[in-house]
């Protein structure tokens, strides 16, 4: 994978957070709120879709002529791709795509942190401490 692909991947990781926090500021939310939900919402999102697609690679093969699968590679390459300095090279393709979700799901646990599970964010610190400065 190439340079432009890894910045591909993140222009799509910050489109993908602006719109979600766009979306919650139209849906009512105080900007605080939404800053905090859309990042949540945009990492668990396009881990859900690197994670379609490691299961789809490993039960049917992405190498089908399916719009589906066309269009599921097309947006999941570059976050492979910005995720590729992270990822060991023994895995195997599906495998790939699976630790990319993984990594995806986990940086949102560190930044957002997650109810269910009890982990506290570390997003809130950081953005309450940028926030203070300006």
């Amino acid at each position: 994978m190439n340079q432009a692909s890894a910045l591909t991947g993140l222009l799509i990781l910050v489109a993908t957070y602006l719109i979600a926090v766009v979306t919650f500021i139209l849906g009512g939310a105080p900007q605080a709120v939404a800053v905090y939900l859309g990042g949540t919402y945009a990492l668990t999102a396009l881990a859900a879709f690197l994670f379609s697609r490691g299961l789809l690679e490993f039960f049917v093969g992405m190498d089908r002529d399916i719009v589906f699968f066309v269009v599921l590679k097309r947006v999941t390459d570059p976050l492979l791709a910005l995720t590729e300095p992270l990822t060991p090279g023994f895995l195997l393709p599906f495998a790939v795509a699976l630790y990319s979700a993984f990594l995806f799901f986990f940086l949102k646990l560190v930044l957002f942190g997650d109810a269910f599970l009890g982990v506290p964010p570390l997003f809130i610190p950081i953005y309450l401490s940028i926030v203070t400065l300006f």
